[in-house]
């Protein structure tokens, strides 16, 4: 097996990948600047000044703010809040803008969470009816796949039902769930939807497979830190080795295949060489696109420098011999462009359906607000890519992953790649 495109991460990288995959619940998009400090412990005259900015200037910035809520149950959301400033702790009122936000419905409009508050060191996944722990930080090995089955004393699905109301209302299910999920390991959230108290090390009840169940209080981390560890994740399918990397290649032999992990756009011109190096090594047999875990760009970067050379590649772009892999974190330039290679490409989209909606409003900008510097995000245009009868962008062979699948370190959708024939 040849790697193209540098080194393996190093050690405290995987944990930061931890976080940039939550990147996408705090409504942090690619190519945003960073935001100023937050600053949340204001008093209920700072907030509501706040609150004024914030209920002028997103629907002014919005494309469409009221496609899906209606203008008056907006305004009433707002007056609700307003009266209950002067009750509510900062976590509370914070929770309370972001629920507000997620009422528009789209993806891309949210107030961002603040990236100087801290985190929790694990990673959740649902299976089903489970919500597991994926990946911990050393010194909580005894967390990996287990069962969450409360927090702080709140049973899992009560504490899921609250989180919902942190995702976007008018978006897939699966990527609210996704949401969810993640915010499982957001302090500011679960404090401020009462999910847990004061305490900076809430504790999880977890259950080990054929296990009793045990408690374990997990701690905060700063997510900026330097020294923060690695993370450990049970096992890591070759899509999940790399984590650090934009956009890595390598070249499977034994199934005479080009498999690129494609994460972000950035310097795609340059990094999209090491896939067309490959292929004219090799002169492969199948060429596999991962955009599973690419939360956004500019999709005409990647119109640029993948589908439109892989359309005029006239031995890849044939029937079984390009394949896309797609998931519900496939959001933003990333599922405009899995459109892309659907209508100009002969690629097979594999996986699961994206979580976004494809015909949704998109192309965020930021504005910020006076008092707490919180950056909010609002879609500034409606884009179409859908390509049939349901806002829903499909893949042509579904594959999903069970947490057998998951413990085992398979990966249903680039095996199904891998297996599909005949190439020649």
């Amino acid at each position: 097996m040849v790697i193209e495109g540098g080194a393996p991460p190093g050690p405290r990288r995987a944990l930061r990948a931890v976080w940039a995959a939550i990147a996408l619940v705090l409504g942090a998009c690619s190519g945003s600047s960073p935001p100023p400090p937050a600053k949340l412990d204001l008093t209920a005259a700072q907030w509501g000044q706040d609150l004024d900015v914030f209920a002028r200037e997103l629907p002014r910035r919005h494309a469409s703010a009221f496609h899906f809520i209606s203008r008056p149950s907006f305004e009433a959301e707002i007056a609700d809040l307003r009266a209950q400033l002067p009750n509510l702790n900062d976590d509370e009122v914070f929770v309370g803008f972001a629920h507000i936000a997620k009422l528009i419905g789209d993806g891309h409009t949210a107030v961002r969470f603040p990236p100087n508050r801290p985190g929790l060191p694990l990673k959740v996944a649902a299976f089903g009816d489970d919500h597991r722990i994926v990946a911990v930080a050393p010194g909580y090995e005894t967390a990996l796949g287990a069962r969450i089955l409360a927090i702080d004393g709140m049973p899992i699905d009560e504490g899921e039902v609250r989180l919902l109301t942190l995702t976007p209302y008018d978006e897939t299910p699966a990527l609210r769930q996704l949401l969810a999920d993640g915010l499982l390991a957001e302090p500011l959230a679960l404090h401020g939807m009462g999910i847990t108290g004061e305490n900076q090390k809430p504790t999880f009840i977890l259950e080990q497979d054929g296990g009793a169940p045990f408690a374990l209080s997990v701690a905060e981390t700063p997510r900026a830190d330097p020294d923060t560890p690695r993370a450990i994740p049970i096992k890591a399918p070759l899509s999940a080795q790399y984590p650090g990397r934009d956009f890595w290649c390598v070249w499977l032999p034994r199934h005479r295949t080009v498999y690129c992990d494609f994460r972000r756009y950035d310097n795609l011109w340059l990094t999209s060489h090491r896939l067309f190096g490959l292929i004219g090594r090799h002169k492969p047999a199948k060429v596999v696109i991962d955009l599973r875990d690419n939360g956004g760009g500019d999709y005409n970067v990647g119109l640029a420098h993948l589908v439109r050379p892989l359309a005029r590649d006239t031995a890849i772009n044939q029937r079984g011999h390009l394949f896309v892999l797609i998931g519900v974190r496939t959001f933003s330039a990333a599922m405009s462009n899995a459109s892309h290679f659907r209508r100009m490409t002969r690629a097979i989209l594999v996986g699961d359906p994206i979580g976004e909606k494809p015909d949704s409003y998109q192309e965020n900008r930021h504005f910020s607000l006076p008092h707490s510097h919180l950056m909010v995000s609002v879609s500034t245009r409606f884009y179409s890519f859908a390509n049939g009868p349901e806002n829903l962008i499909r893949p042509d062979q579904e594959t999903p992953t069970t947490w057998a699948d998951f413990q085992a370190s398979r990966d249903p959708a680039l095996a199904w790649a891998l297996a599909y024939g005949p190439t020649d």
